[in-house]
């Protein structure tokens, strides 16, 4: 009998473990029932955007009974993500007034594929003389450029170095730049900068995103996810992105809830999982 309920009980605790095994690697951190929730929140959202955020809302109330911390971080993204895709103004080619005069602020460019030579394309010309517009009416901001290497002929070319390259040519001291030249998604746009950011600069506690006018919501929305993720996570401030400038690019890139919604996951599953 005493064997029986020694192989019983190995047999269930192997089951256990294969079960385990198979879970997402979310809900084997965060426990199956939060990773549940999590996975309404985003079919919900995905599927029918802003018309769901009251029931979005219930569902993250669900969220903070199960992980208090957890539900009170999704709450803040699920708040900014809608905010993004209802009520969230582009600036056209210039930052408003009112943004901090010191270098509490950064100025952040988001990079665009460079031509298969390595130069940069119109788009991204276009990026900069916004960012330079910026940079020339906050002249205490520091300006981050990001972008990796994604010339088809000279992958070793980086949209980060042209685009400091660019903006020294055209009058900002060097000085003022962060260069962040191994993203290739915007995704990592925000993890990487942000890490040269806490990392390197404590003084810059707010964000201004640059970039073309159709990507600025979903540049804000990652990189305000990426801080509240963090900070959740890490016991620290968040940085706060406060305000944005878009080029107005000739061919706009359709963003939606249901194309947002990989790269919100990504921003979580690298912080999570």
């Amino acid at each position: 009998m005493k064997n029986f309920c020694r192989k019983t009980g190995s047999l269930l605790l192997a089951l256990c473990l294969l079960a385990a095994a198979a879970l997402p690697a979310h809900a084997a951190k965060i426990g199956s029932k939060a990773y549940d929730i999590l996975s309404d929140i985003m079919y919900t959202y995905k599927k029918n955007g802003p018309s769901s955020y009251l029931e979005i809302q219930r569902m993250v109330a669900d969220l903070k009974e199960v992980d208090p911390a957890l539900g009170e971080a999704w709450g803040k993204v699920m708040d900014y993500w809608n905010f993004v895709n209802t009520d969230l103004e582009v600036n056209y080619d210039l930052l408003p007034d009112g943004l901090p005069q010191d270098d509490s602020l950064c100025i952040v460019v988001l990079g665009y594929q460079l031509n298969p030579d390595g130069s940069m394309a119109e788009e991204l010309i276009g990026r900069c003389e916004t960012a330079l517009a910026c940079a020339e009416k906050y002249p205490n901001a520091f300006i981050a450029v990001t972008g990796g290497g994604t010339a088809l002929r000279k992958p070793e070319l980086t949209e980060a170095d042209q685009m400091a390259a660019w903006l020294v040519e055209h009058g900002v001291d060097q000085s003022r730049i962060l260069v962040e030249n191994r993203s290739q998604t915007t995704v990592q746009n925000a993890q990487l900068t942000g890490q040269i950011l806490l990392q390197e600069y404590p003084q810059v506690k707010q964000l201004a995103i640059v970039t073309s006018d159709y990507h600025v919501p979903l540049g804000c929305l990652l990189f305000s996810e990426h801080f509240i993720f963090l900070s959740s996570a890490l016991g620290i401030e968040p940085l706060q992105v406060i305000a944005n400038a878009g080029y107005k690019a000739e061919f706009p890139l359709p963003y939606t809830p249901s194309t947002e919604a990989p790269d919100v996951w990504a921003v979580f599953d690298a912080i999570y999982s």
